[in-house]
């Protein structure tokens, strides 16, 4: 028997109209509004986080359900949300540009529930922490306390998508791997087809890279904000925004207990330490 009811894709809506999905997991037995555990993540909702691992050996990563129902034992809800234009949410992807004012209006959403009482606790690893990072520099509403792990750009340009200005390969690589996962490619067979045909290794060493001729061409949204990242070589606007830039919005990060971590290996060590 579970501790908790499960609403399956929530629909909350943005700003601009686009449609976000949630899992939540709620307490069986609240008879009073409880504090809400938030996780965003690109890699769906529904799949289990690579930070929910024993020591173990062999021991695979815990589910979604099986962490909630630990959350849940102590009296919290407990919400997965898919980013935009990943899994079951709607709107086109643009890696870390939307997560601040989606963040923002995810917790306005959660706030004004009958059933949340006022306060969001937000956990994540890597890209779950940069999304954390970005709804924190926009202050938003109810947040009591954070946990960071391994991300969260302090500056996106100098240790992150950039490293000291130069472009991080790996940007590339992760674009054309979860690229593949989006709905446009589950739902095509042959385009599944293509795309497990191609060798990303031959297109690293042709350069310069032009739109359109890429292996990314098969994924356009994920090949435009690729290469306008990739262009971008300056410190410019583009940078300076809150979800890449969050030494800039310091001052608007909620005033709560903050776990930021990191190991020296990790390519956000720098991020943690700032």
């Amino acid at each position: 028997m579970n501790n908790y009811t499960l609403e399956q894709n929530v629909m909350i809506t943005m700003r601009d109209g686009v449609r976000l999905a949630c899992d939540i997991y709620r307490p069986v037995d609240a008879d009073q509004p409880t504090p809400v555990i938030l996780e965003r993540t690109p890699y769906g909702k529904h799949l289990p986080s690579r930070s929910e691992r024993s020591v173990a050996e062999f021991e695979p990563p815990k589910s979604r359900a099986e962490v909630a129902a630990l959350f849940v034992a102590h009296g919290y809800t407990v919400v997965y949300q898919d980013c935009r234009g990943r899994y079951a949410s709607k709107g086109v992807f643009e890696k870390y540009v939307d997560d601040a004012w989606d963040g923002y209006d995810t917790c306005a959403w959660l706030v004004a529930q009958p059933w949340c009482n006022g306060k969001i606790g937000t956990m994540g690893l890597s890209y779950a922490a940069h999304t954390q990072a970005a709804l924190a520099s926009v202050n938003a509403p109810g947040i009591a306390a954070m946990f960071l792990d391994s991300g969260g750009f302090a500056n996106a340009y100098q240790g992150g998508i950039r490293q000291g200005g130069t472009f991080e390969l790996k940007q590339a690589t992760w674009a054309f791997r979860n690229g593949q996962q989006s709905a446009a490619v589950r739902q095509n067979p042959a385009l599944q087809a293509e795309l497990t045909a191609v060798n990303l290794h031959d297109w690293f060493s042709k350069m310069p890279w032009q739109p359109g001729q890429s292996p990314l061409a098969l994924l356009p949204e994920y090949e435009a904000y690729l290469f306008e990242q990739w262009r971008r070589g300056d410190f410019d606007d583009y940078w300076q925004r809150p979800g890449l830039w969050a030494e800039g919005f310091h001052d608007q990060f909620p005033n709560c207990p903050q776990v930021h971590m990191s190991s020296w290996y990790d390519p956000y060590s720098q991020t943690a330490v700032s």
